[in-house]
C-alpha cells in the first residue's frame, strides 16, 4: 500500500522546499522511536506515539496515548482523517493532503513556526541552509575544531580511564576486578572456555545437529561492558534466524514471530496408565492444548462455577464469597502458584466432622488407613467408659476389669461402628464430593486415588503471574474459571489470548494496545531439557 509523505522545510531566504518520500507499508507509524516510518525528533512524543492505517475506504489514526492527539485542536484517541484534517504532535504538524495518482494517502509533515531549536523536522526532510543565522560552513568547521579539542583533551585529562571499558553487568560484580577471569590471554578475544569454567551451560551450545551453533561465540550473544549493561541479546533474529525454517525430520515446528508466525500452544499433562493393581502410574505428554482442553485429569472433582458464584456460597458460617486470590496464592518470586492445602483453603468449608455430638472432632485428611483407625479409637473409648458423656458405653461395677470376652465383643462394636461412620464419610458426606473413590478388598475397603495436580503445564517458558497483575487484566480475563464446572477443563489460555497484549518483536506491526514480544521474553535460550516431569 502506497503512501506519499510530503516535507515542507523553508529555506534561509525565506523560500519553501518540498520534498516527498513515497512509503509502501501497511501504515504509517508515527514516534520518536527510530524505527517508526515518521520519525519525530521531539521529547514530547513517544517512542510510538501514533499510528495512520487505511482500512474501510479511509485513513485513520489511532494512538495509545493517555493525553491523546491533537486532530483540528482537538485531542482524540482514534479519528477518521479527511482531506484538510491537521494533526499535531509537539511542534510538529501534519496535514491531509489531496492524494495524487497512484497513492492510497497522503499527508504533509512539517514545523510549526516558531518552534525552539530542541525540536527537528524528521529524518528524511530537506535540511535547511543554516540554522540560528550561521552558515553550514561555519557550522562544519566549528564542530570539527571542538571535536578535535576533546579529542586531545579527555585521553589527557581522564588519564587511563578514558580507555576503560564499560562496567561488567551486575551477574559479574564479584570478578569486576579481576579481569584475567575471563580475559586470559592478552589482546585475544576471550575464549569461550572462560565462560563454561563458570556457567553451566545446557542446550544451544555445540551439539551435533546444530553445527552453526558450534560456531557461534559466547560473546556474540552475550556482550559484557555495554551501557546500559545488557547481558542477553534480545535481538528476535536470535532464535528466529534458524528457527523460522528448520530442516526437516525436527520434531518442532517453524517459528519466526509470535504476531503471526508462531505455533500453538503445547501443553504438559499429566496422564494415568492402568497397572495390574488397578492403581495408576503417571507420567508426562505433551499434547496441543487444542485438543486437550477437557483432558487435564487429576483424580479431584471441582467446580470453580460454584465455587465462584458472584452471590455467594453456603458455608458453616454463613453466605461468603469466595475470591480467587483465596485460593491461588503466588508463591514469594510471584512467578508461579503456591499448592492447594486440605487444611488452609478447603477445611473452613469442608469439615470432616463425624459425630453431631462433638462437631469439632475430625478425623485426619489424605489415609484411609488413619481415617478408619481414628474411628475405631474413638467409639472404642466411647464404648469402653473412658469418655463420660458417652451414652453408648458399658456399664460395669468400680474396680472390676473387663473379661477377655467383654474386651473382643467391645473392639468388634467398636470397629462396626467405625466401618459404617467410614462408609457415610467416604462414599456419600465427605471424601467422595472432591476425591475419586475406589472400593477395594481389604480391612479398609476404600482406597482415595492420589491428587495429581500439574505442576508447570509450559515447563519451558518464562513466565510470572506477578508481572501480569495489572489494572487492565484479571484471573478471568485469561484462564475464564468463572464458567469451568469439572476440574477436568484446562483453564490455560491459547495463543489468540497472549496476542491481546503480546505482539511481534518488531514494534513497527503492532497494534496500539500490543507491546513487542521477541523470543527469548517468553523462552530461555540455554534451557534445561526435563526428560521427566519435573
Amino acid at each position: 500500500m502506497a503512501y506519499l509523505i510530503r516535507f515542507i522545510s523553508k529555506t534561509a531566504a525565506g523560500g519553501v522546499e518540498y520534498h516527498d518520500r513515497t512509503v509502501d507499508a501497511p501504515t504509517i507509524t508515527i514516534g520518536r522511536s527510530t524505527d517508526q516510518v515518521l520519525h519525530l525528533k521531539d521529547r514530547r512524543a513517544r517512542l510510538q506515539h501514533a499510528v495512520i492505517e487505511f482500512r474501510d475506504g479511509a485513513a485513520h489514526i489511532t494512538t495509545s496515548a493517555m493525553a491523546g492527539v491533537t486532530v483540528n485542536g482537538g485531542s482524540e484517541r482514534s479519528a477518521k482523517l479527511t482531506v484538510g484534517d491537521v494533526i499535531e504532535v509537539g511542534a510538529n504538524v501534519i496535514r491531509v493532503i489531496d492524494t495524487p495518482d497512484g497513492y492510497q494517502f497522503a499527508i504533509s509533515f512539517e514545523l510549526r513556526e516558531g518552534a525552539d531549536g530542541e525540536h527537528y523536522m524528521s529524518r528524511w526532510s530537506t535540511p535547511t541552509s543554516g540554522v540560528g543565522g550561521f552558515g553550514k560552513r561555519k557550522i562544519a568547521w566549528s564542530l570539527a575544531a571542538l571535536v578535535l579539542i576533546f579529542g586531545f583533551a579527555i585521553p589527557v585529562f581522564t588519564m587511563h580511564d578514558f580507555l576503560l571499558a564499560g562496567p561488567v553487568g551486575s551477574a559479574h560484580t564479584a570478578i569486576a576486578r579481576d579481569c584475567g577471569s575471563c580475559h586470559t590471554t592478552l589482546f585475544k578475544r576471550v575464549p569461550d572456555e572462560a565462560c563454561v569454567d563458570c556457567h553451566t551451560v545446557r542446550r544451544h551450545t555445540t551439539e551435533p545437529q546444530h553445527s552453526v551453533l558450534g560456531e557461534t561465540r559466547c560473546a556474540v550473544c552475550h556482550l559484557e561492558h555495554s551501557e546500559p549493561p545488557q547481558l542477553v541479546n534480545q535481538h528476535q533474529n536470535l532464535c528466529a534466524g534458524c528457527h523460522a525454517n528448520l530442516p526437516a525430520g525436527v520434531d518442532l515446528q517453524n517459528a519466526a514471530d509470535f504476531l503471526d508466525d508462531h505455533p500453538d500452544f503445547k501443553v504438559s499433562l499429566k496422564r494415568p496408565l492402568s497397572q495390574a493393581d488397578g492403581a495408576a502410574l503417571w507420567v508426562v505428554e505433551h499434547v496441543p492444548l487444542a485438543a486437550s482442553k477437557d483432558a487435564d485429569l487429576s483424580n479431584l472433582k471441582f467446580n470453580h462455577k460454584v465455587h465462584l458464584d458472584p452471590e455467594g456460597i453456603i458455608t458453616p458460617a454463613g453466605t461468603r464469597v469466595v475470591e480467587c486470590a483465596e485460593c491461588h496464592t503466588p508463591d514469594p518470586g510471584g512467578a508461579r502458584m503456591q499448592p492447594i492445602s486440605m487444611d488452609e483453603h478447603c477445611s473452613d468449608c469442608h469439615t470432616l466432622a463425624f459425630d453431631p455430638d462433638e462437631p469439632t472432632r475430625t478425623v485426619p485428611h489424605g489415609d484411609a488407613d488413619a481415617v478408619v483407625q481414628a474411628l475405631v479409637e474413638y467409639y472404642s473409648a466411647r464404648l469402653l467408659g473412658s469418655d463420660s458423656g458417652a451414652a453408648d458405653q458399658r456399664l460395669r461395677r468400680p474396680g472390676q476389669r473387663l473379661s477377655r470376652t467383654d474386651r473382643e465383643r467391645v473392639a468388634a462394636e467398636a470397629r462396626t461402628k467405625a466401618l459404617q461412620v467410614a462408609e457415610d464419610l467416604f462414599e456419600r458426606r465427605a471424601c467422595v464430593n472432591c476425591h475419586t473413590v475406589m472400593k477395594i478388598a481389604g480391612a479398609v475397603p476404600w482406597r482415595v486415588e492420589p491428587v495429581q495436580l500439574t505442576a508447570e503445564f509450559f515447563p519451558h517458558t518464562v513466565f510470572s503471574h506477578a508481572s501480569h497483575d495489572t489494572d487492565m487484566s484479571s484471573c478471568d480475563s485469561c484462564h475464564g474459571a468463572t464458567q469451568s464446572m469439572l476440574a477436568s477443563d484446562l483453564l490455560i489460555p491459547d495463543i489468540g489470548v497472549c496476542r491481546d497484549c503480546h505482539g511481534s518483536g518488531a514494534a513497527g506491526r503492532n497494534s496500539s494496545t500490543q507491546i513487542p514480544s521477541t523470543c527469548v521474553m517468553c523462552h530461555d535460550f540455554h534451557f534445561e531439557t526435563k526428560d521427566q516431569y519435573p
